[in-house]
């Protein structure tokens, strides 16, 4: 992994063969004291891809009712990596295709890249955001 930051807050995130995406996008946030967010960009190939996604329009109180997991291996194009970082933590969605599949969920940990991975991280100054549970038990983004 190596990272470059620009004079205007955007974070560049390389990450090379058999680095982990999203715990590498946790270490640039770390490194580069991103505290409230947004990754606008990211692409890549992975050979792991990890991914939850909700299947169901009933939302139980249950969380682990809620979610279905899926650890698909083999050569995944990335072609969108988003969401917003608050308290410095990711909440990121990804897009993937295999040849034959396209599927996006929530990017889990334990995504490693195959061939390379590009990530924008654009840090937002004048905002703090954190997330809490609603009665639900649903994260949601408020003021911090």
């Amino acid at each position: 992994m190596e990272t470059f930051e620009s004079d205007d807050g955007h974070v560049i995130v390389r990450l090379d063969r058999g680095d982990l995406a999203l715990e590498s996008i946790e270490a640039a946030c770390d490194d580069h004291d991103v505290d409230t967010g947004a990754v606008v960009s990211g692409i890549g190939t992975f050979s792991t891809l990890n991914i939850h996604y909700v299947d169901r329009t009933d939302l139980p109180t249950d969380r682990s009712q809620r979610n279905v997991t899926r650890k698909l291996d083999g050569a995944w194009e990335i072609t969108d990596v988003g969401g917003v970082i608050a308290d410095g933590e990711p909440h990121l969605h990804v897009t993937g295709f295999n040849g034959d599949r396209t599927i996006g969920g929530h990017l889990e940990a334990g995504c490693v890249v195959n061939v390379l991975g590009e990530f924008t991280i654009k840090k937002i100054d004048g905002l703090s955001l954190t997330r809490k549970p609603n009665e639900r038990g649903v994260s949601q983004l408020t003021r911090r």
